[in-house]
């Protein structure tokens, strides 16, 4: 799988989430829910930031790597 590939699929599903999430948020509005969104979703917004972040910079790296060998 390239890292394009993974990337999208990583986006794809958080965007799946995270919209789930909103939709659970509109008849849900507790501390439990809040909770859950302060210690899990929010830390999972910043995670997958910067894991595509790295992702880009894998991609990069190994493209650079590929083109150097030809």
């Amino acid at each position: 799988m390239s890292t394009q590939t993974a990337k999208s699929q990583l986006m794809k599903a958080t965007k799946a989430l995270l919209l789930h999430w909103d939709q659970a948020t509109e008849h849900w509005d507790d501390p439990v829910s809040r909770k859950i969104e302060n210690k899990h979703i929010d830390p999972l917004r910043d995670a997958v930031k910067t894991a595509i972040g790295s992702m880009e910079t894998m991609g990069e790296t190994i493209a650079r790597a590929q083109n150097d060998c030809i």
